[in-house]
C-alpha cells in the first residue's frame, strides 16, 4: 500500500522534484530568497510590478510533515494575486519530525520578517501584507498571527499583517477533535502534537491569553463537522478578543473537498476565490 507521503504528494502535487519543472505550463518565481541556513529556509516571490504593491504570502499544508512551496508553479494562486495587482510569495519551512510544530511557526515568522525587511527593494507595500495558509498551513498562519512572541522575536507584531486567510485548518485548538478517524488522527496529527505543549501550539489559547492583538481574519472551511468545529472555535476566540473575523463554509465533507479548497483557489468564479477577493478589497479599503 502506498505510504501517506506518497498519496499526499500525488493528490496535492507536493513532489520534491517540482523545483525542476519548466515550460509554458509552469510559472517560475521572479526570485527565490533564503531566510536562514537550512535548505528549506527559502521562499519564492512572484512579482507583479515595481511600484509598492500589496503582497499575498502562502503557507502550504501537508499535515505538518510534508509539502512544498512549488505547487505554486501551476495552480491559480499566482494569477489570482497578479490579477489584483499584488505580489505573491510562497514559503518553505522545516517540518515534523525534523523539528517541532513550534519551530515550524518560528520559521514562518522568520520568512515573513525577511519580506518585511526587503519590502522597499521588492516593491512591497509593507502595510498591506496578507498571510494565507491551507490545512496545517492555515494552523501555522493563525498561530503566527495570534501569538505575539513569534513575530515579536523579530521586532514585528501580528498587527503588522494586514490580514490572515485561514483555509480549512485543523488544530486551531489541538485539544479538540480535528478528525473523526482514529487512523487519520494517528497518521496526521499525533506526529505533530502528541506530547507537545498544546497551549503553545493553539491559536485559540494564544488569543485567549493575549487579547485583542490579531489582524483581521477570513476563515474558510468545508462543511466537514471537524474542520467546521475547529473554524468556529477560532472564530469565537477572535470575537472574544475583539478582533475582526469573517467565516464562510463551503459544500463538501470529503478529503477531496478539503484539497479542492486549495487547488482551485484563485480560479475565476470559484466561490472561495470570490469571497476572498471581496474580503481583501474590504480590509484594504478600510
Amino acid at each position: 500500500m502506498p505510504s501517506l507521503r506518497t498519496i499526499a504528494n500525488v493528490l496535492l502535487g507536493y513532489g520534491r522534484k517540482a523545483e525542476t519543472r519548466s515550460g509554458q505550463r509552469f510559472r517560475q518565481p521572479s526570485l527565490t530568497l533564503a531566510y536562514g541556513n537550512h535548505p528549506l529556509h527559502a521562499l519564492d516571490v512572484y512579482r507583479a510590478a515595481d511600484s509598492p504593491k500589496p503582497l499575498l504570502v502562502f503557507v502550504h499544508g501537508g499535515a505538518w510533515q510534508f509539502g512544498d512551496k512549488t505547487r505554486r508553479l501551476k495552480d491559480a494562486k499566482v494569477p489570482f494575486a497578479h490579477g489584483l495587482g499584488w505580489h505573491f510569495a510562497a514559503l518553505n519551512f522545516r517540518m515534523v519530525p525534523e523539528v517541532s510544530v513550534r519551530t515550524m511557526a518560528e520559521d514562518v515568522a522568520a520568512g515573513l520578517t525577511l519580506l518585511f525587511a526587503r519590502a522597499d527593494e521588492l516593491g512591497i507595500d509593507r502595510r498591506k501584507i496578507v498571510l494565507m495558509g491551507h490545512s496545517s498551513g492555515a494552523h501555522l498562519a493563525a498561530l503566527v498571527a495570534s501569538d505575539p512572541a513569534l513575530l515579536g522575536a523579530h521586532g514585528l507584531a501580528p498587527g503588522d499583517l494586514a490580514g490572515v486567510i485561514a483555509i480549512d485548518g485543523a488544530a486551531y485548538d489541538p485539544g479538540a477533535p480535528s478528525t473523526g478517524s482514529a487512523q487519520l488522527q494517528k497518521r496526521l496529527l499525533d506526529p505533530a502534537f502528541a506530547g507537545a505543549d498544546l497551549a503553545a501550539l493553539s491559536p485559540v489559547a494564544q488569543l485567549e491569553a493575549n487579547g485583542a492583538s490579531a489582524p483581521p481574519f477570513l476563515i474558510m472551511h468545508t462543511a466537514s463537522g471537524f474542520t467546521g468545529a475547529q473554524a468556529r472555535l477560532l472564530e469565537q476566540a477572535l470575537k472574544n478578543s475583539g478582533d475582526r473575523v469573517e467565516r464562510h463554509a463551503f459544500p463538501g465533507t470529503s478529503p477531496l473537498a478539503h484539497i479542492r479548497l486549495s487547488r482551485w483557489f484563485g480560479r475565476a468564479g470559484f466561490p472561495p476565490t470570490v469571497v476572498a477577493q471581496s474580503w481583501i478589497e474590504e480590509i484594504l479599503r478600510d
